[in-house]
């Protein structure tokens, strides 16, 4: 028996004997060389489908496809021995780190394999387009082990930090020097940094715009940190997201374009606007090509919809809105979380006694949002029922939810803190104290990142480590 690894990585595994290859006469087409699989795409989360193609198998068979030891599907070889595009999805359950994707024959006995790395990224603000600040793919942190989190390692920045995002393999901040820092995600080691502000990553790209009075839109290779394109916007950014292979900017200009389109491969303008009352724009959300924004200006304040039409509500909407199945949940300066229909038809809101100045997060049909009155409101999403709320201090950030946990910042006016809380019952699982004010926090491949005033990005970890640094051992081999 050998094990061959290609230039490409492929790994294929082949029977032999001292004689040859014996089978020829039976299965000629698999003596022209050793088996081999690919994939379409090789990283990705949970639930994420990839397409397996392969070549030199027995002509006109079945083949069974692993996930490691889990059966995922089965496909028939052509004349030729090879394959094309058989889907198959990465189980549900499957931890960060590297697997086996597998292709077994059964007589003759054969089998090729190669590696799929599995990552739950957290690459923008609200973690996608939507501003759900959900991340639905982690499965390592739970609400049975969070309590065992443990200060895995701290980074220290020349000044405050801003919520860090991370997406392959790398943590971005950006921190009150002007500057954009690239660590790896794993160690906290430094790789490069760039001027700039409020990352945001994708396919391979992060994107961000100037601080300080920096007009410009930034595109840079996410690894090595090169510039791919920049483009001018002529005014000061206050926020992007990326979506659709496009970058939404708004803007807060003293005249002139407050909300811009950009192609996030070449950098080209797709459109721009102004909206005309409110042209001071905070962060936005974006769902099925519409941007919803809190604007103020010399009207007043208003949360906005602009796409295919155009509305506005009067509230003042100061974080990112959440879109979530076509409800657009925000809070607001006058004391209540809103949910209102996408044609702008108020469906509910909730009342707290203070400011809602957080951005809210929605997970399987909860609303959760932080509040200056200093608890976590988790409201019922159709309805705006109360489920719980769990006070953290003087104030609540915008929380992050994963796998049934609820991450938010806090502070009681003597101290600041990282809450966990349960999901579902909003008792307090964990908490770590700060000395300066925390960022939002973000939850990725069973860590928990979150940046200080204090100038350090701070990421917790469970003891043993959490992310997987090999592949699991696959079937055995046929024999």
């Amino acid at each position: 028996m050998r094990a061959v690894t290609t230039s490409a990585g492929v790994f294929a595994v082949r029977k032999y004997t001292f004689l040859g290859c014996i089978a020829f006469l039976l299965y000629p087409s698999i003596c022209v060389g050793q088996a081999a699989i690919q994939l379409s795409k090789w990283v990705g989360p949970p639930t994420a489908e990839t397409l397996v193609s392969g070549h030199n198998f027995p002509a006109d068979d079945k083949l069974k496809l692993y996930f490691d030891s889990l059966s995922v599907g089965q496909v028939t070889t052509n004349s030729t021995g090879a394959f094309l595009g058989a889907p198959i999805e990465v189980p549900r359950g499957a931890l960060p780190g590297k697997h086996f994707v597998v292709a077994k024959a059964v007589n003759p006995r054969i089998e090729a394999k190669t590696h799929f790395l599995v990552r739950t990224d957290w690459p923008q603000y609200g973690f996608g387009p939507n501003g759900a600040r959900h991340n639905r793919f982690e499965n390592l942190l739970n609400p049975k082990n969070v309590g065992k989190l443990a200060l895995r390692f701290s980074h220290a920045a020349p000044a405050g930090l801003a919520p860090p995002v991370v997406a392959e393999g790398m943590v971005y901040f950006s921190s009150n020097d002007g500057n954009v820092y690239a660590l790896n995600a794993d160690t906290g080691a430094f790789v490069w940094k760039a001027e700039g502000y409020e990352p945001a990553v994708s396919d391979g790209i992060i994107y961000f715009t100037g601080s300080g009075s920096d007009v410009y839109l930034y595109a840079r290779n996410a690894k090595s940190g090169d510039v791919v394109w920049i483009h001018n916007l002529e005014v000061p950014a206050t926020g992007l997201v990326v979506s659709d292979d496009v970058v939404y900017v708004t803007a807060a200009p003293a005249a002139g374009y407050d909300l811009f389109a950009l192609n996030a491969t070449t950098g080209l303008l797709d459109w721009r606007t102004f909206i005309w009352g409110t042209p001071a724009l905070r962060k936005p959300a974006v769902a099925r090509f519409v941007v919803y924004v809190g604007a103020s200006g010399s009207s007043g304040s208003d949360l906005i919809a602009v796409g295919v039409g155009f509305w506005q509500y009067p509230i003042d909407v100061s974080s990112a809105p959440a879109v979530v199945d076509g409800v657009v949940y925000a809070g607001s300066a006058d004391d209540n979380v809103y949910a209102l229909e996408s044609n702008a038809a108020l469906l509910w809101k909730y009342s707290t006694t203070n400011s809602v100045y957080s951005s809210p997060a929605v997970a399987d049909g909860v609303v959760y949002a932080g509040s200056g009155d200093g608890s976590i409101y988790a409201l019922k999403a159709n309805t705006g029922a109360l489920v719980w709320k769990h006070s953290v201090g003087y104030f609540a950030g915008s929380p992050a939810v994963a796998n049934g946990v609820v991450y938010v910042a806090s502070g009681d006016g003597n101290a600041y803190f990282l809450n966990a809380l349960n999901a579902k019952t909003g008792v307090l699982l964990w908490k770590y104290t700060f000395g300066l004010r925390p960022t939002d926090p973000v939850v990725v491949n069973g860590m928990v990142y979150v940046g200080s005033a204090d100038g350090h990005l701070y990421v917790f970890g469970l003891p043993h480590g959490g992310f997987r640094r090999t592949a699991t051992k696959p079937r055995p081999l046929l024999r």
